[in-house]
């Protein structure tokens, strides 16, 4: 479609504002409800839908977005934090020539300068970002803090704990409960 094409937009604006349902399938009743009839019936036989009027408002309301709400979601490639997505998506930059020398797209996301996208947040930036508190910061100096190690076993962490003076700070929480539909034994 050209800058300059009018029927084309103008088909294009009555797709885009057309309603979710034909106005000439819905009808209001004598008794006050709203029925709407439906475009096949359906395999029990029902042809119609029919509604009290504050319940239709609100099914109808529910079909509404949300403002500022993304009605397009992008699987495979096309998805926002897929490894090929720079190649495959241009976004207005003139890309180069494709060359024998150039790598394949098959290659792996690592070659041909595409660099990895994180797929994990870290541990530090989601409690920033959840409860705006910096937990690499020094309480005392305001330097940085790095971490070192992660520990996991109890018996090393109670060591720690007992040699820095903070003792337990209750009983065991003891044994996680049993999955839902486990067998009992």
């Amino acid at each position: 479609m050209s800058a300059n094409d009018r029927a084309g937009l103008e088909r294009l604006c009555r797709y885009v504002l057309r309603p979710p349902f034909a106005q000439e399938r819905l009808r209001l009743r004598s008794d006050g409800r709203v029925a709407l009839e439906l475009k096949r019936a359906w395999h029990d036989g029902t042809r119609e839908l029919v509604f009290e009027l504050l319940e239709f408002l609100e099914r109808l309301a529910a079909m509404t977005p949300r403002p500022e709400t993304n009605l397009l979601i992008c699987h495979g490639v096309l998805a926002p934090h897929a490894r090929w997505r720079e190649r495959v998506v241009a976004y207005g930059r003139v890309l180069p020539e494709p060359t024998a020398l150039a790598a394949p797209l098959a290659a792996g996301p690592h070659d041909a300068g595409v660099k990895p996208t994180p797929r994990a947040w870290t541990w530090a930036a989601l409690m920033h970002r959840a409860f705006a508190v910096d937990v690499l910061a020094c309480p005392h100096c305001g330097g940085r803090l790095r971490l070192i190690a992660t520990l996991h076993d109890p018996a090393v962490i109670r060591k720690i704990l007992a040699h820095v003076g903070v003792g337990a700070s209750g009983p065991s929480p003891g044994p996680a409960p049993p999955e839902p539909g486990a067998a009992a034994s």
